[in-house]
């Protein structure tokens, strides 16, 4: 038995928010790629950027790769498959993805802070720093959340 897709386009374009916490290249292709395909298909997407996930942001560490949850063989298995891939990084994911201008990356400013990391740095790698009125705010206005 087969299930049939239902392949109509979705008429609701709330938009999907992503809160991401963690580093860690697995996570941040993630919220890249998960970011970029809503884009392309239309979709304001807001990606709200906390902790380690805003400090790799912030620092031009996206890419790097780095895997935190999995065994040293796995992880090296894993760098090895990436680093000779055509598969596009998460920086330029997330660069094609704020081109079409429907994306947004919001820095949690308590995330900031606690990462110690400077604002004018933060400044320049999102386009706006807010606290959690506004980050609860996007939630409301949300057709969808995905955290990760």
């Amino acid at each position: 038995m087969t299930e049939k897709t239902n392949l109509q386009p979705a008429q609701d374009k709330k938009p999907l928010v992503i809160f991401a916490h963690s580093d860690g290249f697995d996570k941040l292709y993630q919220v890249s790629s998960i970011a970029l395909t809503a884009t392309v298909s239309g979709r304001p997407v807001a990606v709200v950027l906390f902790f380690w996930a805003l400090r790799a942001v912030v620092r031009g560490e996206t890419d790097e790769l780095i895997f935190n949850a999995c065994s040293p063989q796995a992880s090296d298995t894993a760098k090895e498959k990436i680093s000779t891939s055509n598969h596009p990084k998460p920086s330029e994911m997330l660069g094609m993805a704020r081109e079409s201008g429907r994306l947004k990356l919001f820095a949690c400013s308590a995330s900031m802070q606690f990462m110690d990391l400077e604002l004018e740095d933060t400044r320049t790698a999102v386009d706006e720093v807010v606290g959690l009125s506004t980050i609860l705010r996007l939630s409301e206005q949300a057709g969808d959340i995905i955290y990760i």
